[in-house]
C-alpha cells in the first residue's frame, strides 16, 4: 500500500502553459483575422503534475519521472518489473491518486478564465485563487501565480507555431521573416484542501523568481518545490503554528480558530473597505435565503478571497451548494443554471447577468448589490407604473437589537495596519514586518468572527426554546408567532431553508465543533413555554444589556489560544543521505515542544499531528495507537473519519496485527469504526424534522411520534389513549385498528395552538398568581357569583377576574375542593342554563357558581382532572403526578374543543373523552393506593418521589444514584445535588433543595452503572460499554473517556489519600488511576470465571475487597488474593450474591434470588449471623446510614435494620417501588434515596427520623414548578 500525508498543506503542484513540445495552436475564431496572433486565443496545456509521490509532465514525451521523489525522501520504493517493455509502476492508493484526478477539475481553464492570449510586452505577474469542486461535494482550493517567459515563435501551418524559449538577447532584425518574438504566460498553481490563499501565494512567489532565474532547470526547481510544499503539516486548531523556511522567506501556517473549522487566511478587514456594513449584513441575508447569487469583480483576485470572507462570517452556517468562485468566460451559461448557487466572474459580463431572473449580483468594486429586476423596480418606482413591483428582490432587514449590537463591537475593532501600527517604530527586517502584519491582520479576523458568531447567537438564540432535541422536532410555527412583527419577514425567509435546517442539525448532534461555544453564548434568561406566565416579552433586551457591557467576546475570545507557539520545521532538501527520514524528524521535534510546554492543549495539537506524521511514514498502527491516546484524553481533535479511512485502508495482516494491540481491543471507539463506513458516518447525525402535522392518514407508532415532537404529550399511554379517543375506538372492515385522519390531526392541534395564546394573552391576573404557577385555561367572557368576568385555572387554584377593570379574586385553591357539580342556572330569559356549583372543605364558604353554557362539560372534565390530580399527588408525594394531571386536562379540553362543532354525537365525544382524564377515574372507585404503608414505623416516612423519565415515553430504569452535598458556609458555592443514571443512557441532576431537574447530560453514549466523587470538580461515571466518564461537576460535562475495560464497569473506590481511583469490571479486570494525570496500572483477579465482579471497595492498608457472584476476595492493590469468604445457602449449596456491604468490622452480602442476608466477622473470618426477610424474593441492595442498613429487594420492598445496639434485626418495612430497587444513596444525614426498575422508573426520597404530615407535603409541592 501506499501512505497518504493528510494534513498536507500542498496536495498537488500544477503548472499550465505551453513549451517548445507543444508548440502554439491556435483556437478556430471567424471573427478575427488569422494574422493577428497577438489577439487570437490559443490552447493551453497542463505541463507538469507534480505530488509529494509522483512527478508526471502529460505533454512531455517522458510523461513520468520515475525518479521523483529521491530515496531519502520516499515512504516505500517502487519496484518495476524489468523483464517487460510495458511493465508499468504498480501501487495502491487511497481511492484515485491526487496528480490522476487534476484533470477532472479542468484548472487550465481557471487558470485562464478570459482566455490564453500573446503579449508584444511582458505584464507584470499576477496570482488570483479559485475552488474546485468535485462532483462529490469535496472542495479544493487553488492559487495560480502567472509569469511571462520570452519566446520565438514561427508558423509551422494554419495556426500551428512552432516556439523556442529565447535563451540570449536577440535584435529583431536577426530573426527570420517567419518568427517572431512573444511574451507567453505560464501559470504555476497550488491545489490543497485548505483555504490557505496568502501561505500559497507566498510559496508561488519565491518559486517563480527561481523559474525564471533558473529556465534550464525548469523540471529540477519545480520538483524541489513540490518536496517541500506537499510535505508541510497543517496545525489542527490549537496553540501550535508550523512554520517553514522558502528561501529567503519565512512562511507561517496558522491553525484555525477552532475545532472543525476551515482556516482563514484572508484578511476579513478588508471587507469592511469594500462594503458598508449595512451591505455585508444583506448579503449574508442573500445567503441564508439560499438566493442564486453571482460576485462580479473588474479584479478576478478579489472574487474568491471576497466570497470566502463571506463563508467565513455566516459560519456555524454552511454552503452546500454549488460553489464556484471564479467562472470562466467560456462557462457563463452555468449562471442560468437553476437551483441555488454561488458564481463569480468578471464585471464585463454584468449587463448580461442582469437579464437572468432572479440572481442577485454583488459589484464588489463598488459595494453595491444588484438584481435583475432592478432597471424593472426603477421603473416601478415612478408614479402610476407598478407592473414590476413583485419581481423586484426585497431583502429583509435583520433584527435591530442584534444589528446594533454587532455595529457596537465593530467598531472597536481595528481593521487598517497602518493607521493602527503608525506610532511603532518600523521593522528592520522583512521577516519582522511580515510577523507583525500576520498578527495583527489573526487578531483582527478573531475579533470579527467572534462579533458574527455573537451576531448569529442573538438572532437565533430563541430557537432552542422551540428546537427538542431528543425528539429531533422544531417548532416553526410557533417559533415565529413569538417574535415581533417587524422581525417575522427575515425568520419566515430563512427559517425554510436548507441551510437553517443543517444548523438545526448541528444544535442537536454531540459532535457538532461550534455548538457549545453556541449555547455558552445563549442569554441567561428565562425561556417561554406553555404552562408558565410572567415571562419577559422581550428575551433579546436582556441580552442587549448584557452584551453592551463589553463582555461580547469574552466567551469565544475564551476559546482562542491566547499564547501560540511557532514549530519550525526541519529541513527537508539540502541534507543529503539523510540517515533519519523527514517525517520522523518532524516526529522527534515535535517531542521536544511537548517538553517546552506540557498543557494539555499543546499535548493534544502534537498528538494530532504526530499520528499523521506516523501514518504518512507508513507506520500505520503506530499512528492509530497515537490517535487512541488523543481520543483517550477526550479532545475533539481525534479525526475519526480519518481514522475509520485509515482503518479501511490497511492490509489483512495488518488488521489481524491490529486487533491483537491492547489499544485496539480496550478502546471501544474502534469496535465502532470497524463497521461500514457509511453506517458509521451517519450513525451520529441526527435530522431535525420541521414539518409537524401528518399529510396523511398516522397509525399508532407514527402518530406518536409527531404528538412527541409537538410537544403535546411524550408518555407512551398518555399518547395511545389520545390516539384512541380520536378515533373513536373504532376498527375497520379488517378488524385493524382506525388511523388518525390528517383533518382530524390539524383540527385537534390548532385548537391546542388557540387555547396555549389564550393562555398567554391574559395579563391582568399574571401579576396576582405566584412566580411558579401557570396557566391552564382561560373561559370566555361568563356569569359567576362575582358578575360577568372570566375564570382562570393553574394547577393551585381557581379564579375570577375581569379585562376592563383589572379586578383579580381567587375563588378557590384546588386543595379546598369539596365536589364540582352541574346545574342549570335559571334565569328569566333562559331556563336551561348549563353551569357549575363549586363546593368548598373551608368552614362557611358558599358554593361559586358560573354559567358556562356549552363549555360547561369542559370545564367540569378539566376541573375535575386537576384537582384528582392534585389530591394523589399530594397523598403519593410525587409532584409529577400532578404535572401528568395538568396535561391530561390540556388534551382532553383540546379533544373535547375540537368536536364540539362537529356532527358527532355531543355524549360519544363525551365518552371518548372519559378515558383521556385518567386521575379523576382513579378518584371514582379505581384508585389504588401506589404504596402499602401498613409497616411503616415512625422512624421514618415518605418524604418526596420523583420522576426523572418524566420527559420521556418510556419509563428507565434508576441505574444510580449518588448525592454531592453543598456548601452552607460559603453562599457562592453550589447548593447539594443528585446525580441519577438512567437505562435511557442519561445522566439527570436534580437540585435537592427543590428536586427541580437542573441538566441533562445527554453525551453519554452507554448507561451509567456506578458513580463515584473523585474530587471537588469531577465525578467518574461507570459504564456498560467499560468506558469511564469524567464529568465535570459545574459544567456537568464530559471532559475526558478513560479505556480500559472491555467489559462493565461494576464499581470504583477512592484510596486512603484520595489520589488513587480503583475501578473493577465484570471479567475481573482492575486498574488503578491517579486522578489528576490518568496514569493508570492494572491487574486481573485470579479467576476464570466470567462476569463475576460485581463490586469493589477500599480495605485499610491499601488492600481491597472484590465481590464476586459466589465469594468475596481480600486481595492487594497488585491483585495477590489474601482471603476468600465462600457464601453457601441454607442447603449448602454455593449461592449467588447481588449486593455486597462493606463495613470495618462487618460484611453484609444478599442472595440474589432469595430473601436472606449473611453477615461475616471481618475479625474473626466467621459467619455472624443470617438475616431472612419475610416475602423477600432477593436482595438487590444494601446500603448503610448512620445506624441503620437499608436494604432493597426484588418485589421493591425496602427494609430498615437498625444495628444501633450491636444486633440486626429488622425494625420497619414498606413496600417502596412497583419494581426492583436498583439503587439506594443517602442525603446527608436525615433522607435516603431509593431508584427502581423500569416497571416503576421513579426515585422515592424517605425521611429519617420525623414524620412529615400531608399538609406538610402540600406545602412543599406548592414550590414545584410544573413544566
Amino acid at each position: 500500500m501506499s501512505y497518504e500525508f493528510h494534513n498536507s498543506l500542498v496536495d498537488v503542484v500544477v503548472v499550465v502553459g505551453v513549451d517548445s513540445e507543444t508548440g502554439l495552436k491556435f483556437m478556430p475564431s471567424p471573427s478575427q483575422e488569422s494574422d493577428d496572433v497577438f489577439n487570437s486565443e490559443y490552447n493551453v496545456r497542463l505541463l507538469a503534475v507534480i505530488s509529494d509521490k509522483s512527478a508526471r509532465y502529460p505533454a512531455s514525451t517522458e510523461s513520468r519521472d520515475y525518479t521523483y521523489p529521491p530515496s531519502e525522501l520516499r515512504v516505500k520504493q517502487y519496484k518495476r518489473n524489468t523483464l517487460s517493455r510495458r511493465a508499468t509502476i504498480k501501487a495502491a492508493y487511497y481511492g484515485q491518486s491526487e496528480e490522476e484526478s487534476v484533470e477532472e477539475y479542468n484548472i487550465p481553464t481557471l487558470c485562464f478564465p478570459d482566455g490564453a492570449y500573446l503579449y508584444t510586452n511582458p505584464p507584470s505577474e499576477k496570482a488570483h485563487s479559485f475552488v474546485l469542486t468535485h462532483i462529490t461535494g469535496d472542495r479544493k482550493y487553488a492559487t495560480c501565480l502567472t509569469y511571462y517567459q520570452t519566446f520565438v515563435a514561427e508558423m509551422v501551418k494554419e495556426e500551428v507555431y512552432k516556439i523556442e524559449p529565447e535563451r540570449f538577447s536577440a535584435d529583431l532584425t536577426t530573426l527570420q521573416q517567419a518568427q517572431f518574438r512573444c511574451f507567453i504566460p505560464t501559470c504555476v498553481v497550488l491545489v490543497s484542501k485548505y483555504p490557505y490563499f496568502e501561505v500559497m501565494k507566498d510559496c508561488l512567489s519565491c518559486v517563480v523568481s527561481k523559474l525564471k532565474a533558473k529556465s534550464l532547470e525548469f523540471k529540477t526547481v519545480l520538483q524541489e518545490f513540490a518536496l517541500t510544499v506537499t510535505r508541510v503539516p497543517v496545525p489542527p486548531y490549537g496553540p501550535l503554528n508550523v512554520g517553514f523556511q522558502m528561501g529567503m522567506l519565512h512562511i507561517d501556517v496558522r491553525a484555525p480558530l477552532s475545532v472543525g473549522r476551515l482556516p482563514i487566511d484572508v484578511h476579513l478587514g478588508n471587507l469592511f473597505f469594500l462594503f458598508s456594513v449595512e451591505k455585508i449584513l444583506d448579503i449574508l441575508t442573500c445567503l441564508l435565503m439560499q438566493q442564486n447569487m453571482v460576485f462580479v469583480s473588474a479584479d478576478i483576485s478579489l472574487l474568491a478571497p471576497t466570497i470566502e470572507s463571506f463563508m467565513a462570517l455566516i459560519y456555524p452556517f454552511t454552503w452546500r451548494y454549488v460553489y464556484v468562485p471564479l467562472v470562466p468566460s467560456s462557462c457563463l451559461d452555468l449562471l442560468e443554471a437553476p437551483g441555488t448557487n454561488l458564481y463569480g466572474c468578471h464585471n464585463s459580463s454584468l449587463k448580461k447577468i442582469s437579464k437572468i431572473p432572479g440572481i442577485v449580483a454583488v459589484d464588489i468594486d463598488t459595494g453595491n448589490i444588484l438584481s435583475a429586476t432592478d432597471e424593472c423596480h426603477n421603473r416601478a418606482s415612478l408614479p402610476n407604473d407598478h407592473s414590476n413591483d413583485d419581481e423586484f428582490l426585497e431583502i429583509p432587514k435583520m433584527p435591530t437589537d442584534a444589528v446594533y449590537i454587532l455595529k457596537q463591537e465593530l467598531r472597536k475593532i481595528a481593521m487598517n495596519y497602518e493607521l493602527e501600527r503608525g506610532h511603532l517604530l518600523t521593522p528592520l527586517s522583512l521577516s519582522e514586518a511580515r510577523s507583525q502584519r500576520a498578527d495583527f491582520h489573526h487578531n483582527c479576523n478573531s475579533q470579527i468572527v467572534a462579533a458574527f458568531f455573537q451576531l448569529w447567537v442573538h438572532i437565533f438564540c430563541e430557537v432552542t426554546d422551540f428546537l427538542k432535541a431528543e425528539k429531533k422536532h422544531f417548532n416553526r410555527e410557533q417559533f415565529l408567532e413569538s417574535q415581533a412583527k417587524n422581525e417575522r419577514s427575515f425568520y419566515s425567509k430563512v427559517l425554510h431553508t436548507d441551510m437553517f435546517r443543517q444548523f438545526l442539525n448541528g444544535l442537536i448532534n454531540k459532535d457538532a465543533d461550534w455548538g457549545q461555544s453556541f449555547f455558552r453564548l445563549l442569554p441567561k434568561v428565562s425561556s417561554s413555554g406553555r404552562l408558565c406566565t410572567g415571562i419577559p416579552a422581550n428575551r433579546l433586551s436582556k441580552a442587549i444589556t448584557k452584551s453592551s457591557s463589553g463582555c461580547l467576546n469574552q466567551n469565544i475570545a475564551d476559546d482562542i489560544p491566547q499564547k501560540t507557539t511557532t514549530f519550525l520545521l526541519p529541513a527537508i532538501l539540502g541534507v543529503k543521505h539523510q540517515q533519519v527520514h523527514f517525517y520522523q524528524r518532524c516526529i522527534e521535534e515535535l517531542g521536544n515542544t511537548v517538553k517546552a510546554d506540557s498543557s494539555s492543549s499543546m499535548q493534544a495539537t502534537c498528538l494530532y499531528m504526530k499520528a499523521l506524521l506516523q501514518i504518512a511514514n507508513g507506520n500505520t498502527i503506530e499512528g492509530l495507537e497515537t490517535l487512541n491516546e488523543l481520543h483517550v484524553t477526550g479532545s475533539k481533535l481525534c479525526p475519526l473519519t480519518l481514522a475509520q479511512k485509515v482503518l479501511e485502508s490497511i492490509s489483512d495482516k495488518e488488521r489481524q496485527k491490529l486487533e491483537k494491540m491492547d489499544f485496539f481491543k480496550h478502546n471501544s471507539m474502534w469496535r465502532n469504526l470497524g463497521t461500514d463506513s457509511k453506517t458509521f458516518q451517519y450513525s451520529n447525525t441526527s435530522t431535525v424534522s420541521i414539518d409537524s402535522v401528518p399529510k396523511r392518514p398516522v397509525d399508532l407508532e407514527a402518530f406518536a411520534k409527531h404528538v412527541e415532537q409537538l410537544d403535546i404529550a411524550v408518555d407512551s399511554e398518555v399518547i395511545s389513549r389520545l390516539f384512541h379517543a380520536l378515533t373513536f375506538n373504532k376498527e375497520t372492515d379488517d378488524g385493524e385498528q382506525m388511523k388518525v385522519m390528517p383533518d382530524v390531526f390539524k383540527r385537534f392541534y390548532d385548537v391546542w395552538n388557540k387555547q396555549e395564546s389564550d393562555c398567554q394573552q391574559v395579563s391582568a391576573c399574571i401579576d396576582k398568581l405566584d412566580w411558579n404557577e401557570c396557566l391552564l385555561k382561560v373561559s370566555a367572557l361568563v356569569k359567576t357569583d362575582y358578575g360577568m368576568g372570566h375564570i382562570g385555572l393553574t394547577q393551585k387554584r381557581l379564579f375570577y377576574f375581569e379585562d376592563t377593570t383589572g379586578e383579580y379574586r381567587e375563588i378557590i385553591q384546588l386543595r379546598d375542593i369539596d365536589n364540582v357539580e352541574k346545574f342549570n342556572w335559571l334565569s328569566v330569559f333562559s331556563p336551561r342554563n348549563p353551569a357549575l356549583r363549586i363546593y368548598s372543605k373551608v368552614k362557611g364558604a358558599k358554593p361559586f357558581r358560573v354559567a358556562l353554557k356549552r363549555d360547561c362539560d369542559i370545564w367540569s372534565a378539566v376541573i375535575k382532572e386537576v384537582w384528582s390530580g392534585r389530591l394523589i399527588s399530594v397523598q403519593e408525594k410525587d409532584i409529577h403526578l400532578l404535572q401528568q394531571a395538568a396535561r391530561n386536562a390540556l388534551i382532553a379540553d383540546a379533544f373535547l374543543t375540537s368536536f364540539q362543532d362537529s356532527k358527532l354525537s355531543w355524549t360519544e365525544v363525551m365518552a371518548a373523552a372519559t378515558n383521556l382524564c385518567y386521575f379523576t377515574n382513579l378518584m371514582h372507585g379505581a384508585f389504588e393506593v401506589i404504596l402499602s404503608m401498613d409497616d411503616i414505623s415512625s422512624s421514618f416516612t415518605l418524604a418526596h418521589r420523583i420522576n426523572p423519565s418524566a420527559t420521556e415515553s418510556e419509563r428507565a430504569t434508576v441505574e444510580a444514584l449518588l448525592y454531592i452535598a453543598g456548601s452552607a458556609a460559603n453562599e457562592d458555592s453550589q447548593s447539594s445535588k443528585l446525580w441519577v443514571s438512567l437505562g435511557s443512557n442519561k445522566v439527570v441532576v436534580y437540585d435537592v433543595a427543590t428536586w427541580l431537574c437542573e441538566s441533562r447530560l445527554i453525551s453519554v453514549e452507554s448507561r451509567v452503572y456506578c458513580f463515584l466523587q473523585a474530587d471537588d470538580k469531577t465525578i467518574w461515571a461507570g459504564t456498560r460499554d467499560g468506558l469511564i466518564y469524567v464529568i465535570d461537576m459545574e459544567t456537568v460535562t464530559s471532559e475526558r473517556q478513560l479505556h480500559g475495560h472491555n467489559d462493565t464497569v461494576s464499581g470504583m473506590c477512592l484510596s486512603q489519600d484520595s489520589r488513587r481511583v480503583y475501578s473493577g469490571s465484570l471479567d475481573g479486570h482492575v486498574f488503578y488511576r491517579d486522578i489528576a494525570t490518568f496514569e493508570s496500572t492494572d491487574f486481573k483477579i485470579g479467576t476464570e470465571k466470567k462476569s463475576d465482579l460485581i463490586g469493589i471497595w477500599l480495605n485499610a492498608k491499601e488492600t481491597l475487597w472484590c465481590g464476586l457472584k459466589d465469594s468475596i476476595l481480600l486481595i492487594t492493590d497488585t491483585g495477590v488474593v489474601l482471603k476468600t469468604l465462600e457464601l453457601y445457602d441454607v442447603w449448602g449449596k454455593p449461592g449467588i450474591i447481588e449486593s455486597i456491604l462493606i463495613q470495618q468490622d462487618r460484611i453484609w452480602a444478599g442472595f440474589s434470588n432469595f430473601g436472606e442476608i449473611v453477615i461475616w466477622n471481618t475479625q474473626s473470618w466467621t459467619e455472624q449471623s443470617r438475616l431472612t426477610l419475610d416475602g423477600c424474593t432477593g436482595i438487590t441492595n444494601i446500603f448503610a446510614t448512620n445506624n441503620k442498613v437499608c436494604v432493597g429487594t426484588r418485589c421493591g420492598m425496602l427494609n430498615i435494620i437498625d444495628i444501633s445496639s450491636g444486633s440486626a434485626e429488622v425494625s420497619s418495612h414498606c413496600i417502596a417501588h412497583h419494581d426492583i430497587i436498583r439503587s439506594i444513596c443517602s442525603i446527608g444525614d436525615k433522607y435516603i434515596a431509593t431508584g427502581s426498575a423500569s416497571r416503576d422508573g421513579r426515585i422515592a426520597i424517605w425521611r429519617l427520623p420525623l414524620q412529615r404530615t400531608i399538609l406538610e407535603a402540600e406545602d412543599a409541592i406548592q414550590q414545584i414548578v410544573v413544566p
